[in-house]
C-alpha cells in the first residue's frame, strides 16, 4: 500500500465522523434529566520539593557575602517531590436543564492513587565519602501509601450553543471529598521502627557532624487525610451522536479547604532539620542553623545493606568483631542499620485538575 492510503483513509474516517455529527441535531435538554458516566484522572497541583539540595548563602550585615551552609545530602534526591500522585477517576452524574442555557448537576465520584515519596536518606556506618564528596548519603524513596477520595459535587454551568450538535460549555460549583488514607507496608515499617529508635540530633559542621548532646526515644509517623470541602470551575464540550446521546470531554480544577500530611516523631513533617534555601545575613537569629539529621548508634530506621571485608583485608575477617577492616557494600541481612538518617515527607493541599470523558443520555 502506497503512504497516501493511510492518510486517505483517515481523511475518509474524520469526515464521516464529521457528517455524523453534522447530521445529528442536538437533543432538547430544557426541562429534562440527564444521566452521565465518565472516566478519567486527577492530578495534584501540591507538592513538597525535596530539600536535599539546598543551600543557604551568608551575608555580612553590609550585604558582603561571607560563605555557605550546604545540606549535606545526596543532590540527585532533588529530584523527589511529596505529594499526591496521579489518581484515576470514574464518576455517575445527574443534571437538569433550567432553560437550553442553564443547567444544575449532582455528582458522586470516587478516585484513589498513591502518596509519594516520603525520601530517607542515610549516611550508614562504614560508608566512604566518595570523590570529593565529604558524605556518603544513600536515598530510599518509598511509597507513602493510598489515598481514597469520594468527591460529591454541586455545580451550575451554561450551555453556549444548546442548538448544535457540538456544544461547549463552562461551569463553576461546591463539593465536599471524603478521603481515606491506608498506608503502605513500607511507611509502617519506618514508623514501626521510628517508634522503637532511641536517637539523637546532629548538628551539622564543616565537614561533618557534632556528636548528639542527648539520645532520645523517639515517636513514629501519624498521618493526617481529613474530609474536605472544595469549589471548582471548569469547562467542557458536548457532542451528539445519536438521538439522546452525546459524548462529552470535562476538565475542572478543584481548590480544598483543608490538607494531607505525614508527621513524624511529633508535629515536624520531618526528622533532621534541613538546610533552607535562601540567603541571610550572618546577623540574623539561627544564621547558622542548627541543621542536621538524626543519629542512630544501635539499630535503625531502614535495613540499607550489611558490612563485607575491604578488599585486601585479612582472610577470615568477621566484620562484627573488626567492622574497622569492612565497607558497609553487601546485601541487605535484614537488620535494621544505624548511621545518621533524615526522612522528609509534607503536608499538601488535596488542590488539582480533573479531566473526564464519557456519555450522557438524556430523558
Amino acid at each position: 500500500m502506497s503512504s497516501q492510503g493511510p492518510r486517505t483513509f483517515a481523511w475518509a474516517v474524520a469526515l464521516t465522523l464529521v457528517g455524523a455529527v453534522t447530521a445529528v441535531s442536538a437533543e432538547d435538554v430544557e426541562k429534562r434529566l440527564r444521566l452521565g458516566l465518565s472516566i478519567g484522572g486527577f492530578d495534584g497541583a501540591d507538592n513538597v520539593h525535596s530539600p536535599s539540595a539546598n543551600v543557604r548563602a551568608l551575608f555580612t550585615p553590609d550585604d558582603v557575602f561571607d560563605s555557605v551552609i550546604i545540606d549535606p545530602r545526596n543532590d540527585s534526591g532533588a529530584v523527589s517531590d511529596f505529594g499526591l500522585e496521579p489518581q484515576y477517576l470514574g464518576t455517575f452524574s445527574a443534571s437538569y436543564a433550567f432553560n437550553p442555557y442553564w443547567y444544575v448537576e449532582g455528582s458522586a465520584g470516587y478516585r484513589q492513587g498513591d502518596i509519594g515519596n516520603v525520601e530517607v536518606q542515610a549516611q550508614f556506618f562504614g560508608v566512604p565519602p566518595q570523590g570529593l564528596q565529604a558524605f556518603a548519603f544513600r536515598i530510599f524513596n518509598l511509597t507513602g501509601g493510598t489515598l481514597t477520595q469520594v468527591p460529591l459535587q454541586l455545580t451550575t454551568g451554561f450551555r453556549f450553543r444548546p442548538k448544535a450538535a457540538l456544544n461547549p460549555y463552562v461551569c463553576a460549583g461546591i463539593g465536599y471529598t471524603f478521603n481515606g488514607f491506608e498506608p503502605s507496608d513500607d511507611l509502617n515499617n519506618l514508623s514501626v521502627a521510628m517508634d522503637e529508635a532511641t536517637g539523637g540530633f546532629a548538628q551539622l559542621t564543616g565537614s561533618g557532624f557534632t556528636n548528639p548532646a542527648s539520645f532520645s526515644e523517639l515517636a513514629g509517623i501519624t498521618v493526617e487525610a481529613p474530609d474536605a470541602a472544595e469549589w471548582h470551575v471548569g469547562a467542557g464540550v458536548e457532542v451528539t451522536f445519536k438521538r439522546r446521546w452525546v459524548v462529552f470531554a470535562d476538565a475542572r480544577y478543584l481548590v480544598y479547604s483543608n490538607r494531607f500530611a505525614l508527621h513524624m516523631n511529633g508535629d515536624s513533617t520531618e526528622l533532621g532539620i534541613s538546610v533552607p534555601a535562601d540567603q541571610v545575613q550572618t546577623t540574623d537569629p539561627g544564621a547558622s542553623g542548627p541543621f542536621g539529621p538524626y543519629l542512630f548508634v544501635t539499630g535503625g530506621l531502614l535495613d540499607g545493606g550489611s558490612l563485607v571485608p575491604r578488599v585486601g583485608a585479612p582472610p577470615g575477617t568477621d566484620c562484627s568483631i573488626d567492622p574497622i577492616a569492612c565497607v558497609f557494600d553487601g546485601p541487605p541481612d535484614g537488620q535494621l542499620d544505624p548511621g545518621y538518617y533524615y526522612v522528609h515527607a509534607g503536608s499538601v493541599r488535596y488542590d488539582g485538575v480533573t479531566l473526564q470523558f464519557g456519555v450522557k443520555f438524556t430523558f
